[in-house]
């Protein structure tokens, strides 16, 4: 979705009473699933925008003619999008491959210096919006536990989530290439609950792909599926034929306030302990139960290495499922192309 422009003061407004033939479910609500491609980030418009202002650069820095930069540029979203991870070589080699065999001849010497600036605008483009943000910290002072699951290559997923620094606001993070299904299997929803330590019924799904996010909630069985459009012609969209409808349909991701007031009421800046007791993992700015020395650096150590201590438990679990990369020499490959990444084979 796109960044939104809602204000913190307009947020803010959105803790009025908002009357909902759901409330009954939501209030039975204590963890929320988001998908992170095109919900949490705007994956597709931010890669565009990234794109089109890399344009600019090779016209500019490189002398290259308009025509040169735009079919440059596009031939490389294309290949990108169609294939953007190669389970043979690591992802820089790949991309810089993709840029390499997407110039022209008299172009193709500069692949090793675009590929950096291409990364570094695409994460500029990438970046989760400040009140998105705003929305998670919320979430978590109000003790609802957070689970980032998000369909695609391994090494590709977690650049994203490290380059954009979102795994200090959830809870557990899920990339399906790690795990022996992917959204919309059950089985990856109730791995988020059983390591959350909650039950499907009590959690919420908020994804913006019908086929995955929404008919993976409702075979999951969890209590809520909110879908958030791509753009406005998938809003648009009849779902009259759709098997799997979602609960809510949100124009907007910071519509989630209105389902939930609570998520705004003046809470303590930690999580209660409650939220902690029934989470597989906390951060150590989680702590918010025991005395004021709970907050001394004896005790975030100790928190860090129990949280260490829980990833190597789960990494030593799904080891033999893990996505294994080899290799230098980038190949042909697309079998775990970065589904989240592209909607070509949906629109």
């Amino acid at each position: 979705m796109a960044a939104s422009k809602f204000s913190t003061a307009t947020t803010l407004t959105t803790s009025i009473k908002h009357t909902t033939p759901f409330d009954g479910i939501c209030a039975k609500i204590s963890a929320f699933y988001f998908d992170l491609d095109n919900t949490l980030i705007p994956t597709r418009a931010g890669d565009s925008k990234a794109i089109r202002k890399l344009a600019d650069v090779l016209e500019t820095q490189y002398s290259f003619t308009k025509d040169d930069a735009n079919l440059a540029t596009q031939n490389f979203l294309k290949s990108f999008r169609r294939c953007p991870d190669n389970s043979q070589t690591s992802l820089d080699s790949w991309r810089t491959h993709l840029w390499r065999e997407s110039l022209q001849q008299k172009h193709k010497h500069l692949a090793d210096d675009i590929y950096p600036q291409w990364l570094k605008l695409r994460y500029r483009y990438l970046a989760v919006p400040q009140d998105y943000v705003q929305l998670l910290q919320r979430m978590r002072r109000a003790g609802y536990a957070l689970a980032l699951i998000t369909n695609g290559p391994s090494n590709a997923q977690w650049e994203k989530v490290a380059k954009l620094r979102v795994r200090g606001y959830f809870d557990c993070v899920l990339v399906s290439s790690d795990l022996p299904w992917e959204k919309p299997h059950p089985e990856i929803f109730y791995a988020a609950c059983n390591f959350l330590n909650v039950k499907p019924h009590e959690c919420a799904m908020i994804g913006d792909k019908l086929e995955t996010d929404i008919k993976g909630g409702h075979l999951a069985q969890l209590g809520l599926t909110f879908w958030t459009p791509l753009n406005s012609s998938s809003a648009a969209q009849s779902l009259d034929d759709v098997e799997y409808k979602p609960h809510i349909k949100l124009n907007n991701l910071l519509d989630i306030y209105k389902y939930f007031p609570r998520i705004n009421q003046a809470v303590p800046s930690t999580v209660s302990s409650a939220a902690n007791s029934r989470r597989g993992s906390h951060m150590c700015s989680g702590s918010g139960s025991g005395s004021s020395s709970s907050s001394s650096s004896s005790s975030c150590q100790e928190q860090q290495q129990q949280q260490q201590h829980l990833q190597q438990q789960q990494q030593q679990q799904y080891h033999q499922w893990a996505y294994r990369r080899g290799g230098s020499l980038p190949a042909m490959d697309c079998s775990n192309s970065e589904t989240e990444n592209s909607c070509d084979s949906f629109l």
